[in-house]
């Protein structure tokens, strides 16, 4: 059976359309139809415009294929400016405001030929407090958050590639709802310039693909180098451990039996694998993030909390307030034990490649009223480094389940080279 265009990945439209054998237009087309088809179920855009993105489409195809992603459509989380649509941060505060320019992120993938195709449903703040969006699976079932729409939108074969961004699990966990595969990048590994700051010490910017391949992809024309990544696991496996943590028997029987057949399956592929106590630090963790996100919200978000209460939900205010109320030496503590568990972590990884954990407590909680538990994507976060969600069979309610792999900080191009093989192993079992 062929694949409908819609259904390529950023990587197939970009070469076949550097070869000739493939237009802008038409890719774009099989997307805007997929999106009409679906997008009234599956609730994944804010923001779309089929006239403006079919226009950019041929003006790609007036010129020569030179960039890495030229003519290939992409998503754009709603927290993150874009001069050719509104940008209103999930909030009615900013509802249909118009930035002036392109955050860094989207101007460096319009500069590699690659074509906005229109804006993604974020949570509000890129915190708890849900949009419209459902996940394709299972329109019953959150598609979680707070990226929540661009992991829908690659998951229902809207559009190849999608950002997203991650301040507690807002990459990994709805990637791991939808069924593909997501990428928070190490902490200020890319510009954030034009993207709306929750906490500082958290916010990454992250994205959404169905291949491995697309996100170095991505990865590469964020940060200007070459987009290969198979050659480190090319003929050595990766060494993968897995870490259960102190929030193990917290989640579903489902999770911890997709991580264990993970594990197993690395191990048939040849790689070598082991499991690794985690340290007694990551005890404190979860709760330090929270200190650490609540109290640089507080401060970030102070205009809104200030001036516009009256628009913020329920959710969104009570984080406010817990935020004012935190000391600045807790604040400053929680720092304090952050850095230390990143001198940990660090140790760790001498004898290992990958760090093998849960990406979300189970498959996507039923009902839209809330985006699911980030419990197992918190630590990864505060420690800074790379994390990816690679899909792996299915749950109970025939949803998909994930697992999440782990890097060194600044270590992301041996997360994808892992990524890509993990991805692999588990697909063909």
């Amino acid at each position: 059976m062929s694949v409908r265009l819609n259904e390529l990945s950023a990587a197939e439209i970009a070469a076949q359309i550097s070869a000739g054998e493939l237009t802008a237009r038409k890719v774009m087309e099989a997307c805007l139809n997929r999106i009409s088809e679906r997008e009234g179920e599956v609730g994944a855009f804010i923001q779309i415009d089929p006239e403006r993105a079919l226009a950019a489409a041929e003006a790609a195809d007036s010129r020569p294929a030179t960039g890495l992603l030229h003519g290939v459509p992409f998503a754009i989380k709603d927290i993150i400016d874009t001069a050719g649509y509104p940008t209103g941060w999930g909030s009615s505060i900013y509802d249909r405001h118009q930035p002036p320019r392109n955050a860094s992120c989207v101007e460096h993938f319009c500069r590699e030929g690659a074509i906005p195709i229109g804006k993604t449903v974020s949570t509000e703040f890129a915190y708890f407090q849900p949009g419209k969006t459902a996940n394709p699976h299972n329109l019953g079932h959150t598609p979680g958050g707070s990226s929540s729409g661009s992991a829908a939108a690659v998951a229902d074969a809207m559009v190849p590639l999608a950002f997203g961004s991650q301040t507690a699990g807002s990459v990994v966990r709805p990637a791991a709802y939808c069924g593909v595969l997501g990428y928070k990048a190490t902490q200020g590994g890319f510009d954030l310039q034009g993207v709306m700051g929750l906490s500082p010490s958290l916010d990454t910017l992250g994205l959404m693909a169905c291949s491995a391949a697309d996100l170095a992809l991505g990865r590469a024309a964020l940060i200007g180098s070459a987009p290969g990544i198979g050659a480190h696991f090319s003929e050595t496996p990766p060494r993968i451990a897995l870490m259960r943590g102190p929030d193990w028997e917290n989640g579903s029987v489902e999770m911890r039996d997709v991580c264990q057949r993970a594990l197993a399956r690395f191990a048939e592929s040849g790689a070598e694998t082991g499991e690794l106590a985690h340290p007694e630090i990551f005890e404190e963790l979860v709760e330090c993030q929270k200190t650490v996100m609540a109290y640089e919200t507080g401060r970030a978000r102070i205009y809104e909390f200030a001036h516009h209460r009256d628009q913020l939900s329920d959710h969104f205010v009570a984080l406010m307030e817990q935020g004012l109320a935190i000391p600045r030496g807790a604040y400053e503590a929680a720092i304090a034990m952050r850095d230390r568990a990143m001198r940990v972590l660090e140790t760790l990884f001498v004898d290992i490649d990958i760090i093998l954990a849960p990406a979300a407590p189970g498959e996507a909680p039923a009902g839209l009223g809330a985006t699911g538990d980030p419990l197992y994507n918190r630590v990864w976060t505060l420690l800074q480094v790379p994390c990816a969600s690679v899909p792996f069979g299915k749950g109970p309610n025939g949803l998909p389940l994930s697992v999440q792999l782990i890097a060194k900080r600044g270590d992301d191009n041996r997360l994808l080279a892992a990524t890509k093989w993990a991805h692999d192993c588990l697909r063909g079992a």
